[in-house]
């Protein structure tokens, strides 16, 4: 028995302390979880990247609208009123023919003042499509809103502060007044003017 006692001796013999193992099972684990999270770092780098490019094509195509959107606003803004100049130049035509008919037959009254009343008249009626229109002063009460006072008439026919004169008329623009009304108004005269005096 002595012998099997020496032959083990001589055997190397590993011994493998409880301690060894759990200390290379934490190595496996921290191996493994560094790689799971390697790995989800770079797929989220990746995914930032790709949401980083998907940002910068959306701002750049946001860039691209807005330098747009202002190109055309500045078109807009220029070119705004082209239908309202095209429907004018047939009043323009117009009122050179009525010029040029007075001229060629001499007429200097009635045949001028009716081609000028059809300019006149087709005038207002372009305007009036394109929301100008003229509103009507003579009566109504004075308004700074809507009437600019040109002058004060002593009158007794009306009563204070009401537009008994029209020199130039007011515009609206649809719903917004674009022209004051030049107006003049009443005020009562004074007592000393208002009848004759009686003896």
């Amino acid at each position: 028995m002595s012998n099997n006692f020496d032959e083990a001796e001589n055997e190397d013999i590993e011994v493998v302390s409880p301690e060894r193992d759990e200390s290379e099972e934490r190595n496996e684990d921290l191996s493994l979880t560094i790689d799971k999270l390697s790995k989800e770092l770079e797929q989220k780098t990746r995914e930032a990247s790709e949401i980083n490019d998907k940002y910068l094509r959306t701002y750049a195509d946001f860039e691209n609208y807005r330098k747009r959107m202002q190109r055309d606003l500045v078109d807009f803004r220029k070119y705004a009123n082209e239908q309202l100049a095209l429907e004018l130049l047939s009043v323009v035509d117009h009122l050179g023919l009525a010029l040029k008919h007075a001229a060629e037959t001499g007429e200097t009254s009635e045949g001028l003042r009716q081609g000028v009343e059809l300019v006149y008249k087709q005038f207002r009626d372009i305007l009036e499509k394109f929301g100008v229109k003229p509103f009507n002063a003579e009566g109504e009460t004075f308004d700074p809103a809507k009437h600019d006072a040109m002058m004060q008439v002593a009158t007794a026919d009306a009563p204070e502060n009401t537009v008994v004169q029209v020199f130039q008329e007011g515009y609206m623009y649809f719903d917004k007044i674009l022209r004051h009304a030049k107006v003049g108004v009443a005020k009562h005269p004074p007592a000393d003017e208002q009848g004759p005096a009686c003896d």
